[in-house]
């Protein structure tokens, strides 16, 4: 409905309930009048009998003036009783035509949201700015309020166009930038399904169901990554992606022939060079009967033995989430550079933390110094913390190429 057509609509009903209170009074006053005029006319007529009786002697002229008297002082209050009418109707006309206005501006609120409306415009024009600063890769700096904000202008859009691929893909990357990657996931295949074509979704879907650290997502994106190598075998980027994506499958022979593509071109001291030289390392050892246990050089992160302290048994969720990430300790980046997920299962409980579990393969923990390790359980499996979630936490330097192990004892209760 047009905002037009609706305030027309409103002030109409206004104006029916106004004059739903006001006709009655004004119906009241046309009634009271007239029997004011009729009684007046009633009077006089009588005033005129009484003369003719006196005339012809039926009365004396002593009865004459007191029947006049009387008749007038009968009038007189008649009509003093009629004139306060329409004062004593004054105000229940006011107070009705006040409840009928407030009625309708608390409907009118009520309906429209008026706050939520304001809010949403606010967000829709923040719009471009948001969306512009997330698609440059600064959605690790967004505040609260920018997630919210943008949030709810995506919505917004994809209310009005639910067949915008292009909205589809940013509520993707802002799923992303939370830390939701189920949500992401979900978001990037509507956009796939309006646009299937479009290279930098099938890309960004790709680094999205790698950062999931699940094999049968690892396969799939390797798969997509695969067919646009065969649409664009020259490109570093996709053969990067590729070389990253095995690596994380085990495929030593897809990581050594696409990492030869791009070797040259990764400065020496890359993170992401030394990363995939280090995997490849680790696969011709295991290839060549080497050792399989979780400590193999190579491997940065964590082995983590998750306690839950005696105070918070009772407040396990019956059905609820681990979560078990590493963010940046010397920054303000809340992006987790390793994340992993599983159900309930029981206390203590060990985890390997490493590269593998990175959501980007261009940001893992070998990209940290000192990193922020979180145990967290929650009813669900977002990352972002709610109340009610019971969690862990300590800092601890990384080393490249090692497992270190530590415990974190969840003893908290968010609020």
């Amino acid at each position: 409905m047009a905002w037009w057509m609706f305030y027309l609509i409103a002030s109409g009903l206004l104006v029916l309930v106004g004059l739903l209170v006001i006709l009655p009074v004004l119906f009241s006053r046309n009634a009271l009048q007239r029997d004011a005029l009729t009684n007046t006319q009633i009077v006089r007529q009588r005033l005129e009998e009484l003369e003719r009786e006196a005339s012809e002697g039926l009365i004396s002229e002593y009865d004459k003036r007191q029947a006049s008297d009387e008749l007038k002082l009968a009038l007189v209050d008649e009509y003093r009783e009629s004139s306060s009418q329409p004062g004593k109707a004054r105000l229940p006309l006011f107070l009705g035509a006040l409840f009928a206005v407030a009625a309708g501006v608390g409907v009118y609120y009520q309906v429209n949201q008026l706050s939520m409306v304001e809010r949403a415009q606010e967000a829709m024009q923040a719009l471009p700015r948001l969306s512009t600063h997330l698609a440059n890769g600064g959605g690790d700096s967004f505040t609260q309020k920018d997630i919210t904000d943008l949030s709810l202008a995506i919505r917004e859009r994809l209310r009005h166009a639910p067949d915008d691929a292009q909205g589809w893909m940013m509520l993707g990357r802002l799923w992303m930038a939370m830390g939701q990657q189920q949500q992401a996931i979900q978001s990037l295949e509507k956009a796939l399904a309006i646009s299937p074509d479009d290279l930098s979704f099938r890309l960004t879907y790709a680094q999205l169901l790698m950062g999931t650290g699940e094999e049968s997502q690892l396969r799939r994106a390797q798969s997509i990554v695969a067919e646009l190598l065969t649409q664009n075998p020259q490109n570093d980027n996709l053969a990067l992606i590729m070389a990253v994506a095995s690596a994380q499958l085990g495929d030593l022979e897809q990581t050594e022939q696409y990492f030869a593509q791009v070797k040259d071109k990764l400065p020496e001291d890359s993170e992401m060079r030394l990363g995939l030289v280090a995997r490849i390392a680790e696969l011709k050892e295991q290839s060549n009967g080497g050792s399989d246990d979780a400590d193999i050089p190579g491997e940065t992160g964590f082995t983590i033995q998750v306690i839950l302290s005696d105070e918070l048994q009772s407040r396990l969720p019956e059905n609820g989430f681990l979560i078990v990430f590493a963010q940046d300790a010397l920054s303000d980046n809340r992006m987790p550079a390793a994340v992993v997920k599983m159900p309930l299962v029981g206390f203590p409980i060990t985890i390997n933390l490493s590269a593998a579990n990175a959501m980007l393969p261009s940001y893992s923990l070998d990209s940290l110094k000192e990193a922020r390790l979180v145990a967290r359980i929650s009813s669900d499996e977002n990352v972002t913390a709610q109340p009610g979630d019971l969690q862990g936490e300590l800092n601890s330097a990384v080393k490249s190429g090692e497992l270190l192990p530590t415990s974190i004892v969840i003893s908290e209760e968010l609020k």
